[in-house]
């Protein structure tokens, strides 16, 4: 069995008035203000010097605000700059590949062996594409490089190879 345990509460828990023990005389209080306030005062204004942050503290906290600001700035302009160059080789490599599809579709052996020039705009940035045929080492085969470049045709932005047969007559 357990043996009970009898709770007196305090008679004054918080410090108001005379008789508290000493904690904060009465002699602190000034003209009508309450003892608790006076308390309140006394923990928040201990010192006027400690109250807030010197200029040298604020100029530090905003100069190091402002340098990590222009770093956050620099790497969203390298992103911008790296997703613009994914996108324009992923379409890039689209046109090349449509022109596959183009040269496996005609099915004319004369076509594949002329150098032809081009542009594509189907995509949102319009390229420019060579399609180069060179012979192999097989008779009906010859190897056809297809090269994209950007609008004005100074970078090249995917190369891609493929080989095209002639049908043969048994």
């Amino acid at each position: 069995m357990k043996p009970e345990l009898e709770f007196t509460p305090h008679p004054n828990p918080l410090p108001m008035g005379e008789g508290t023990g000493g904690h904060w005389p009465s002699s602190r209080r000034r003209p009508g203000s309450s003892e608790f306030n006076d308390v309140l005062d006394s923990d928040t204004h201990r010192n006027d010097r400690t109250a807030g942050f010197t200029l040298l503290e604020v100029m530090m906290a905003l100069s190091i605000v402002s340098i990590a600001l222009v770093a956050i700035i620099g790497l969203m302009g390298n992103y911008v700059r790296n997703l613009q160059g994914l996108q324009e080789q992923t379409f890039a490599h689209w046109v090349a590949m449509n022109r596959v599809v183009e040269l496996q579709l005609a099915d004319t052996w004369s076509e594949t062996a002329k150098v032809k020039k081009g542009e594509d705009k189907t995509s949102l940035f319009t390229m420019r594409w060579i399609q180069s045929p060179s012979e192999t080492p097989f008779e009906q085969m010859r190897k056809v490089e297809i090269e994209v470049f950007d609008q004005q045709g100074n970078d090249s932005l995917t190369r891609l190879t493929t080989y095209v047969g002639r049908e043969s007559r048994w």
